[in-house]
């Protein structure tokens, strides 16, 4: 029998301990436990009737949830908020037969809890505190002018016990922090509605502009809302003047600020603690974060891609982007570092990434 050249022997040696070191290496790696970071992200895609789960710390997604009843046409899941509790989170579909329809879905399983219809393409939504009233605002994109209407669905039952009369085109809704109050935001009309979440009635109304405003034959086209943690202070997003309004809800309808940002700010987000206000600049890829004690501008910074929607906050401080981008590229959604505002990933997801929430979970319950 031929002996192999002693040469050749060796390298098979060598080639047999590398193999063994490799496969050594490999199952040390396997048997480092992954970083939990104990949260999920929730994204909703538009424009795939989808929602996304996301794992933060991985920066991957874990799947995606179909959403809708028609298998030919988009419905659009478009905003998306978290229950105060964490166990639900509600998605606002924007057509349907003939109305939109806002989905409750479980936050432990991939499956909805109930539904049900409220007006026509419905946008942002509202959640009182104790997670017992969704205000919905029916921007009736499609329609004609008329007087549109803001919905109140009972969360326990998913039941829409009225809608309420408002303005033309509502679309930004912010609840206050005492649960008393929803405030609205009415696009077209270029004003502001009080509602009592005790009465669903309109308990006041405000006109967002302004003296220079008139003058100048321009609108502030107000977008999104956001609130002072003491409720002291409406923040108000004029799309179509690149600037934050401040306006005290003890003096409703007197602006006391105005806060320059990039071209159209959009759907407004205070952080947990409550000391920063963050604007997303749907027109500008770039975003803004503002310091509500001294109401100024503390960064601007870009966005990793087109159309900026909204922001959510992870128990561990980190901040997320959701963007929309543009026709079949994909959206996304950015991780910002709190500290240097700078963005540390983007993580595609699908198409049109809206609405965001963060959920007290591990990622490995959705695997």
């Amino acid at each position: 029998m031929s002996r192999l050249p002693l040469a050749l022997l060796m390298l098979f040696a060598l080639a047999g301990c590398a193999s063994a070191q490799s496969t050594e290496q490999a199952s040390h790696a396997d048997s480092v436990p992954h970083q939990d970071p104990g949260y999920v992200l929730f994204v909703g895609l538009e424009s795939e009737d989808a929602v996304a789960i996301m794992d933060p710390q991985a920066g991957t997604l874990i799947r995606k949830i179909p959403i809708g009843i028609s298998t030919e046409d988009i419905e659009g899941v478009h905003a998306l908020d978290v229950s105060p509790d964490g166990e639900h989170y509600y998605l606002s579909i924007a057509h349907g037969w003939p109305y939109g329809s806002v989905w409750k879905m479980s936050t432990q399983k991939d499956s909805l809890v109930g539904r049900t219809n409220v007006g026509l393409f419905p946008a942002t939504m509202a959640i009182t505190p104790d997670g017992t009233w969704l205000f919905v605002a029916n921007y009736n994109l499609h329609g004609d002018p008329q007087l549109d209407t803001v919905s109140v669905v009972h969360t326990p039952t998913m039941t829409e016990v009225q809608q309420i009369p408002v303005c033309t085109k509502p679309h930004g809704l912010v609840a206050s922090n005492d649960g008393n109050s929803v405030y609205g935001s009415c696009t077209r009309d270029n004003v502001l509605k009080k509602i009592s979440v005790a009465t669903f009635a309109v308990v006041d109304s405000t006109n967002t502009l302004i003296d220079e405003d008139r003058a100048e034959g321009k609108v502030c086209y107000p977008a999104g809302l956001a609130l002072s943690r003491d409720d002291q202070r409406l923040f108000i997003s004029c799309h179509k003047r690149a600037e934050i309004r401040v306006m005290p809800t003890a003096q409703f309808g007197t602006v006391t600020n105005r806060i320059t940002v990039g071209a159209g700010p959009y759907l407004l987000r205070t952080d947990p603690a409550g000391k920063r206000l963050y604007v997303p600049h749907r027109n500008d890829q770039s975003f803004s974060v503002i310091d509500i004690a001294s109401e100024q501008v503390i960064a601007t910074k870009p966005a990793s891609a087109s159309h900026p929607h909204t922001f959510a906050f992870g128990p561990d401080g980190k901040v997320f982007l959701s963007m929309e981008s543009h026709a079949v590229v994909p959206g996304a959604v950015d991780e910002i570092d709190p500290e240097t505002l700078e963005t540390t990933r983007s993580v595609e997801l699908g198409l049109q990434a809206t609405g965001v929430g963060a959920v007290a979970r591990p990622p490995s319950r959705y695997r």
